[in-house]
This record gives structure tokens, C-alpha cells and sequence, in this order.
């Protein structure tokens, strides 16, 4: 899969999970939940194998801040469940495509 399926997968499955607009995570708000839908989405590119500087050009960000974004412990049990949430839907959805 390409980096850019990848990134939109992830996109809409955080939107839908976060209910924060997909335009929202892309945007500059910097709201709670914003940013905690973008937090989400930034760790689970990085899991799925996109480095930093990628996922700055997928998000019009800095480097830098991705860079911030992923050494912040945001301890929110919200993030947690969307993490949780989102990684399961990825899960059933890999196991549904390789039947």
C-alpha cells in the first residue's frame, strides 16, 4: 500500500472515531479535540511505518512538530480508546481484504 492510501485510511478512520472533520486534522485549530485527533493520527502513521518528515509533508507541518507532537505522553484516556478503536477497525479490515 502507498504511504498516501495509508495516510488516507488512517485519515478517515481517526475522523470517524474522533468525530473531528477530516479538514479539521488537517487544519491549524488547536483545540482539545483537535489536537488530540491529530495526536492520534501522527502515532499511528508512525506505526504503520512513516517516518516524521513524511507525515510533515502529509500534514503541511514542520518536522519539528511532528517530531513534538510524538514525544508528548498525552495520558488522555480518550486518546487511549481512540488508539485502541482505530488499530481494531484496522485489524478487521486487513483480516475482511485477505479472505
Amino acid at each position: 500500500m502507498y504511504k498516501s492510501e495509508v495516510f488516507g485510511k488512517l485519515l478517515r478512520l481517526v475522523a470517524e472515531e474522533t468525530e473531528v472533520s477530516e479538514e479539521s486534522i488537517l487544519g491549524t485549530e488547536k483545540d482539545m479535540e483537535t489536537t488530540d485527533a491529530r495526536y492520534v493520527l501522527v502515532v499511528l502513521l508512525a506505526e504503520a511505518g512513516l517516518y516524521p518528515t513524511q507525515t510533515a509533508i502529509l500534514l503541511n507541518r514542520t518536522p519539528r512538530g511532528v517530531h513534538h507532537l510524538l514525544s508528548r505522553n498525552i495520558t488522555s484516556p480518550m486518546v487511549r480508546i481512540y488508539l485502541e478503536r482505530v488499530r481494531k477497525r484496522l485489524g478487521s479490515e486487513v483480516s475482511q481484504t485477505s479472505r
